[in-house]
């Protein structure tokens, strides 16, 4: 069951994640607001032999590579049926391959469109400027954003959680509980301060009228921090639909999973769609200004990023995608931004290294019992149990698990095995070492603790009762 939440949550995520970025950087090979591949040029450019022969071959390797990065996030998730420590490492690997071509490849032919606008000389004839201003529209700007304010009941949902002893002590009786608890705190604070971040950010000048000036910022302000007011209030609800089976039903099944991806799912359709309609309705105004904005700053992005010791801002505008932000590499505190990224970066690929190492170690280690003497040790993978021979109470053959609710505290819960430590409402402290489809099962009764284990192989189960029987 688990298995086939995970892989319909990755498959969707890699959908999306493919899907928007296509639409976000499709078309920058088209002359659209006066650039072709993020340069400013005229207009009869794209009939140029060498423009066109290179336009062709930006399409047909964005395009093939779509394909490609479609069908890897489709197929990638799907090795969770085989092993999770194999799929974690290789999804990341794909995540690093997917952010680094959108990084380099558009960027890579960004270049060559400057290196051949400087062998043209194409530049306007015009007087034109490598920055602009719009006073009137930068002092309404604190108007434009959806009010931060909005987050803050989620963000006091989700901090009732701890506060109310009730409700704390519950939750955070089992792992789930405690996690799902931290995310309806965490989300709400991320998006806040993603709120904040955007709604600071400097306000674009496109055009020399200062209505459409007013208009796009507005859009886009409005859009993106709506949507992350819808985005924070989905996940909230979804989190808060899981903790509540929790409180009351104690136990998950598959279409609890079911409906909280989908109510999360809502959170992602807001963003998908905000970046949908800043695109097109930005494209619709632009396309009416009658007063276009001159501009020819191609001289602070010739290297396919945006460095002018000029500008104050550290993010501006992405030219390549512009509900994106790129950061003014002029920027005195843009090393500490990048150094900050690349130590992220590296400290999360290498937790994603160890956990797949002990995912791996999980999904093929085997349950071993050891007898030396009278010391009796049950062990697989990074758990193991030692007690005496005469500590065992009683021993017994099951079936089954016994009638009873099992929350995991520190182990493996998968749907090939039961390992580490639990706790039962009316057994108590377990630990466990089962293959969730074998059968039968020991159940060892000890002081304070109870142990269930068996094999893989029946006959092998049969023998460690035996031996713990004489």
């Amino acid at each position: 069951m688990i298995n086939t939440v995970i892989f319909i949550f990755f498959a969707l995520l890699d959908l999306s994640m493919v899907g928007l970025c296509s639409y976000c950087y499709s078309g920058k090979e088209k002359y659209r607001e006066r650039m072709i591949l993020g340069v400013h040029v005229p207009p009869n450019a794209e009939k140029d032999e060498a423009a066109a022969s290179l336009i062709q071959k930006y399409r047909n390797g964005f395009r093939r590579s779509q394909r490609l990065n479609l069908a890897a996030g489709i197929l990638i998730p799907a090795l969770c049926f085989l092993s999770m420590g194999i799929l974690i490492p290789l999804w990341t690997l794909w995540c690093l391959e997917f952010c680094a071509f959108y990084v380099f490849y558009p960027r890579s032919y960004h270049r060559k469109m400057y290196a051949l606008k400087l062998e043209r000389q194409w530049f306007n004839e015009e007087p034109h400027y490598s920055t602009a201003a719009d006073t009137r529209v930068s002092a309404m700007s604190d108007r434009f954003p959806v009010t931060w304010k909005w987050h803050l009941p989620a963000l006091a949902v989700g901090i009732g959680l701890w506060v109310f002893p009730a409700l704390r002590s519950t939750l955070t009786a089992t792992s789930l509980g405690m996690i799902f608890a931290a995310v309806c705190v965490l989300l709400p604070a991320v998006f806040l301060i993603l709120h904040l971040c955007l709604s600071v950010q400097k306000n674009q000048v496109y055009s020399q009228d200062s209505t459409v000036n007013e208009k796009l910022n507005r859009i886009q302000k409005r859009t993106w921090t709506g949507s992350l007011v819808a985005a924070d209030y989905a996940s909230l609800t979804a989190g808060l639909y899981l903790c509540a089976r929790l409180l009351f039903g104690r136990e998950l099944y598959f279409w609890d999973y079911i409906i909280y991806s989908a109510i999360d799912l809502l959170g992602a359709a807001a963003i998908i769609a905000a970046v949908i309609t800043i695109r097109q309705r930005r494209r619709a105004v632009l396309n009416q200004d009658t007063h276009p904005l001159l501009t020819d700053d191609d001289e602070y992005w010739k290297n396919g990023w945006y460095s002018n010791p000029h500008d104050r801002h550290l993010f501006v505008e992405d030219r390549m995608c512009s509900t994106s932000y790129a950061i003014n590499m002029a920027h005195p505190a843009a090393k500490w931004w990048i150094g900050a990224a690349a130590v992220f970066c590296t400290a999360a690929v290498a937790g994603v290294l160890i956990l797949s190492v002990i995912l791996i170690d999980l999904d093929f280690s085997e349950t071993e019992l050891e007898v030396s003497g009278n010391e009796v040790t049950v062990s697989y993978s990074f758990y193991d149990c030692s007690f005496s021979l005469d500590d065992i109470q009683s021993a017994e053959l099951l079936d089954e698990l016994p009638d009873d609710n099992f929350s995991r505290e520190n182990g493996g819960d998968t749907e090939k095995l039961l390992v580490g430590h639990f706790k039962g409402d009316k057994t108590g402290d377990v630990m466990m070492f089962l293959y969730r489809k074998e059968t039968p099962l020991i159940r060892i009764d000890l002081p304070g603790q109870t142990v269930f284990l068996n094999s893989d192989v029946t006959e092998r189960t049969e023998e460690w009762y035996q031996v713990l029987m004489e």
